[in-house]
């Protein structure tokens, strides 16, 4: 069985009045998804809200720390979002969670044990030397946003991680993505004048993606090779039914989390269910046998989001 998950893992740091330790909420994070997932079998995760950071003179990073507990075969690759060099606001790296940081960035990650996949116009290993990811993972940004002019979410840079990877003889794309947010929309009234806005934002974020999906697709076709399944995670703060999830899944399967109604929401302040993963697979070389929500966390201090479980074989 394929495991993936989706977990936004930052939502409890700005107000943690010490330092932020990314080895705690490494290790926070891999004990809450040691009770959902094997970490023995293959295993795919989409963090958001990650980061990495030199502190002291000693690197940190999440998804690299991450992978060391689960295990020999697991590999990471991380997508900065912001950066304390690119968009130095005060309102972000000024905080008690920054001090005594000379370097830091947040964004998407990526953890994984799978077999890595050339991409389709070749993989050019040398060229990554110079990249935060790796040669198995590649980021593009998908929000015109850059300078981070506020220091909050409402100018934040957003972007989309594309993996190549392969389960069991079949290629396929692997996606993470994390939807921009507007201070003041009302997560729940979405004819709110401010959540109109932050739907519009979303949608033109969506639209990147499906843009990007169209290029991969271009790519095996251009070079003779099969059309890829794509699997896609992230927490894209929205509700299945909202415009920018619908132009999705004209295109994708949304997997339904089997949980009580009662518990089917990830954001613990909202009580919304934002935290999604979907799947495209033209092939059907993919079976979805489940789709749940961890509805427990043991971490109070942790995030403010439940990670999203799907588990898949092949068809």
């Amino acid at each position: 069985m394929l495991q993936v998950v989706s977990f936004n893992i930052g939502g409890a740091r700005g107000m943690r009045p010490a330092p932020h330790d990314h080895e705690k909420l490494a290790v926070d994070t891999y004990s809450t998804l040691q009770q959902v997932i094997n970490p023995r079998q293959p295993t795919l995760i989409a963090l958001q809200e990650s980061g990495v950071a030199i502190c002291n003179g000693e690197s940190r990073n999440v998804g690299q720390k991450m992978a060391q507990l689960l295990g020999a075969d697991y590999v990471d690759a991380f997508a900065p979002e912001v950066t304390m060099c690119d968009h130095p606001h005060p309102n972000l790296w000024d905080r008690p969670a920054y001090r005594n940081m000379t370097a830091a960035a947040e964004g998407n990650a990526i953890v994984a044990n799978l077999p890595t996949e050339d991409w389709s116009w070749g993989s050019y290993p040398d060229y990554d030397e110079c990249a935060v990811s790796s040669a198995w993972a590649r980021h593009t940004a998908i929000s015109r946003a850059s300078l981070y002019s506020t220091g909050n979410r409402d100018t934040q840079p957003r972007n989309l991680m594309v993996a190549s990877l392969n389960y069991r003889g079949v290629p396929f794309y692997f996606l993470n993505t994390h939807l921009g947010v507007l201070l003041g929309e009302d997560r729940r009234d979405s004819s709110f004048e401010r959540s109109r806005t932050a739907s519009q934002l979303r949608q033109a974020q969506v639209s990147e993606i499906l843009y990007v999906i169209d290029e991969l697709k271009r790519a095996d076709n251009s070079n003779e090779r099969p059309e890829r399944p794509i699997l896609l995670a992230g927490d894209f703060n929205a509700q299945p039914e909202s415009p920018e999830m619908e132009m999705l899944q004209r295109h994708f399967r949304l997997l339904r989390p089997e949980n009580d109604s009662v518990e089917q929401w990830t954001h613990q302040g909202h009580r919304v269910l934002i935290d999604h993963i979907l799947l495209h697979d033209p092939a059907e070389e993919f079976e979805v046998i489940s789709c749940h929500i961890q509805s427990k966390i043991p971490f109070d201090d942790l995030t403010d989001h439940r990670p999203t479980v799907g588990i898949f074989a092949r068809a």
